[in-house]
């Protein structure tokens, strides 16, 4: 595909987003290879990061559409490029999903150790901002507006997250790697809320099992999972090479490359 010859919508870190001049019902999704961390505020290139990201994104939704979850994503007919729903609009908001505690909420949440395990999985929202560094809403005010003002936004965000978890917490599961949290984004299309943008080795935490056979069913697993061994984008928010960056994101893809042969 030609994309010089069409028109972008927008471009973001690690994506631009172009018409698609056969069909304006639908959007070309074109991976980059730029990486970014705190809000932007670090940012390099991984050359060959676009196509690992790609691949891992296809297999992810394609799993996620088997397992009936109401996406944006059709097809991704060349490398680095993927056919999505146009969006009404974007819904400004983060909506994070933990099992386990890790990253940010050990320095803001009271009483709060590294591992400790969440059963059910909890559900934040974020207002996207990075100047403001993505503050949370207040659960209270989230409730409030989905009793009160019938916000489907939230209430649908809060249903397909919870799901989305549920599917990649298995499919992960049966490869060795728990799922800590991860953070997805929502679009409005036909008057529904629908799951939207990349889902890459950035969107999420994931620890391999120390063991075959790892206890989870304790209030902190700390001590059955490997952190050392991560394959996400916290290596490189902790200063890790880029070459290691890169290759764990290539161990992620190699994992969700196996997908197609899960069952829904």
């Amino acid at each position: 595909m030609d994309f010089s010859k069409m028109n972008k919508i927008i471009e973001g870190k690690t994506k631009i987003i172009y018409e698609n001049p056969d069909d304006k019902d639908t959007v070309f999704m074109v991976f980059k290879d730029d990486i970014t961390a705190g809000d932007g505020v670090k940012h390099d290139i991984i050359q060959g990061k676009a196509l690992v990201d790609w691949q891992t994104n296809r297999d992810i939704y394609e799993y996620l559409n088997r397992c009936g979850v109401r996406s944006h994503y059709i097809s991704s007919p060349e490398e680095k490029v993927s056919v999505v729903k146009k969006l009404e609009r974007k819904i400004n908001l983060e909506v994070v999903s933990r099992r386990v505690a890790a990253g940010s909420i050990l320095h803001w949440g009271k009483g709060i150790q590294e591992g400790d395990r969440y059963d059910p999985v909890i559900t934040q929202f974020h207002y996207k901002d990075d100047p403001l560094h993505d503050p949370m809403l207040d659960d209270d005010y989230i409730e409030y507006m989905i009793r009160a003002k019938n916000s489907i936004e939230y209430s649908e965000a809060r249903r397909i997250n919870a799901l989305v978890f549920d599917c990649l917490e298995r499919a992960f599961a049966a490869f060795g790697v728990q799922l800590i949290d991860f953070k997805l984004e929502y679009g409005m299309i036909k008057g529904e809320v629908v799951l939207i943008d990349e889902i890459t080795g950035g969107s999420f935490r994931l620890w391999p099992y120390k063991t075959d056979k790892p206890n989870l069913n304790q209030p902190n697993i700390l001590t059955e999972l490997d952190p050392a061994g991560r394959l996400d984008k916290d290596v490189y928010r902790m200063g890790g090479e880029l070459g290691e960056v890169k290759d764990k994101f290539g161990a992620i893809a190699a994992i969700t490359a196996k997908f197609k042969d899960l069952p829904a």
